[in-house]
């Protein structure tokens, strides 16, 4: 059973919001709207019936605008587990809230034994179904498929992997903040 509310205990070492979720990056392109002059279907080369892909898993540190994000081959408990550990390994001294959908991954009951272990460390926030609006990194994998996956085509899987991990490191600043909703002057990068 997921955890869902702190104590009192738990607020007085430190409280930090978390988005998180994960998004596929298939090596087969994304086909989506362009401009382009009437009677001419731009053409987006593809790797034919082959689709291998990899399971991207973020999580977004609320105002702050902080992060992580993980790679993997698949997308199960396992690797939610793996992703969260990550965070709760961040900083030992704060209590996390996270924010995230009711995917089956996310909320199968064999990740009961880890909630359950660090029910003192993390709290699930379970948005309603159907609702991807209400979690703010949805808004970071919209700008990240219009720049990277949407009718490109990668000579391959790894290369796509090298696109994303270089777009995360590059992405401005002020347009992340735009994205989020935060005002960039207070944030302070060390």
């Amino acid at each position: 059973m997921i955890p869902q509310t702190p104590t009192l205990k738990h607020r007085r070492n430190g409280l930090n919001w978390c988005f998180f979720d994960s998004t596929d990056l298939h090596w087969c392109p994304e086909v989506g709207f362009s401009y382009v002059s009437k009677g001419h279907q731009p053409k987006v080369e593809s790797p034919g019936n082959a689709n291998p892909w990899y399971a991207l898993f973020g999580s977004l540190v609320y105002p702050e605008g902080s992060g992580w994000y993980t790679l993997h081959e698949r997308k199960r408990h396992q690797e939610v587990r793996a992703h969260l550990e990550r965070l709760l390994d961040s900083d030992p001294n704060v209590f996390w809230l996270v924010v995230m959908d009711n995917a089956s991954a996310h909320t199968t009951p064999k990740l009961d034994k880890f909630w359950e272990q660090n029910r003192d460390r993390l709290s699930v926030v379970s948005l309603p179904t159907y609702s991807p609006h209400l979690n703010l990194i949805e808004r970071l994998w919209r700008v990240m498929r219009g720049q990277l996956t949407k009718n490109q085509f990668y000579p391959s899987l790894t290369e796509l992997a090298q696109a994303v991990v270089e777009w995360f490191e590059t992405f401005p600043i002020s347009r992340f903040c735009s994205l989020m909703g935060v005002d960039e002057t207070p944030l302070i990068f060390i």
